[in-house]
């Protein structure tokens, strides 16, 4: 049985550039997005508390609440984030939590509305009033990792055209940080060395934590697997593969994906399938490259075992070959999106050489 032998908005891109030290055997490029001058953060890397007062909250949450609990079938509905409305007069014990967003305007004498006018820069309320509304983005303000948004408007019917607007930008800005926060946690130790990488033709930086699980030079395929010492439901089975052929021309779209796919499922995870008709196909940009993304549930009919799995496909025109990189998790206790949220951080410090 594979789970005995061995076996994610659009997300956005990262910048991979490998950043190390001389002295270094770890990945550093995530290192600065936490300030350790800062107390501890607290909370769960998915809940998002919104202060929002009730009229406004009212005229908004349509668009907020849609933007921010993006949902994802896999192998069942699972969102992004939580959304936690919370309380104005809870806004000193929330303050250092990791996700927080205040939404008010200018005229209004609501709690939470005259709570961020006394916060706030006198300059940045000069821009409200001069442009209608705008956002603003705190990095680690009270706490070593959090972000805080500041979604303003000039009145209420300017908040409330502005909402509507900055919805996906409030939820992309979530999603990077919780992208970096889960770098953050994957490069605490060591990576693989670059001389590991000398026969292939990419390098990636993956954690010392993981084992070769594949590793077919004919067929251009390896694949790297995090499991547990010890069997444990509690923890995930997490796999990192990269796959690549020659490619004269650029054929690269869903379809070649969709069969590619499928062939690396039978040929080297013991006969994994999905059904192309419930997984998500799209357009999607990896690292620099623009290309296409498969989301959605694995099976494993011999073994009557599944998870979730994510592969992203694209052409480096460059060295003219394509290129899948091919998430998977096996983890019944749980849920699978914030793994492969960080199975895709890991995955995007592929560089081609």
């Amino acid at each position: 049985m594979r789970k005995l032998l061995m076996l994610a908005l659009s997300l956005l891109s990262l910048t991979s550039c490998f950043q190390k030290s001389p002295n270094s055997e770890r990945y550093t490029m995530f290192d600065k997005i936490i300030d350790h001058a800062k107390p501890l953060a607290m909370g769960d890397d998915r809940d998002v508390y919104v202060f929002c007062d009730p009229a406004n909250w009212k005229a908004l949450e349509p668009f907020i609440r849609s933007g921010i609990e993006r949902e994802v079938p896999i192998v069942y509905p699972e969102k992004y984030f939580n959304l936690v409305l919370a309380d104005v007069k809870d806004a000193a014990t929330l303050t250092r939590y990791k996700n927080i967003v205040y939404i008010g305007d200018l005229q209004s004498t609501a709690p939470v509305s005259s709570h961020m006018k006394s916060i706030l820069a006198p300059d940045f309320i000069t821009r409200v009033n001069s442009s209608g509304g705008d956002l603003f983005v705190a990095k680690n303000h009270s706490s070593r990792d959090q972000v805080v948004l500041f979604l303003l408007g000039k009145d209420s019917l300017a908040l409330s055209k502005i909402g509507a607007v900055q919805a996906d930008p409030i939820f992309n800005i979530l999603l990077r940080r919780l992208v970096e926060r889960q770098g953050y946690y994957a490069y605490q130790g060591k990576v693989l060395p670059a001389s590991f990488f000398e026969p292939y033709p990419f390098t990636i930086q993956i954690p010392d934590t993981y084992r070769i699980y594949s590793n077919d030079a004919k067929g251009n395929f390896l694949s790297f697997l995090y499991r547990a010492r010890m069997q444990n439901r509690e923890i995930p089975d997490k796999y990192v593969s990269i796959y690549h052929e020659a490619m004269p021309e650029n054929k690269v779209d869903l379809n070649w994906l969709l069969s590619k796919r499928a062939e690396i499922g039978q040929k080297y995870f013991e006969g994994d399938e999905f059904d192309p008709n419930l997984i998500r196909k799209e357009p999607f940009r990896f690292a620099e490259y623009e290309g296409y993304r498969l989301l959605g549930a694995w099976k494993n009919m011999k073994h009557a075992i599944g998870g979730g799995f994510q592969s992203f496909a694209f052409w480096d025109a460059k060295t003219k070959t394509a290129y899948i990189i091919d998430n998977s998790v096996y983890f019944p206790a749980g849920d699978k999106l914030p793994v492969l949220t960080e199975l895709y951080t890991i995955s995007n410090s592929l560089k081609i050489k």
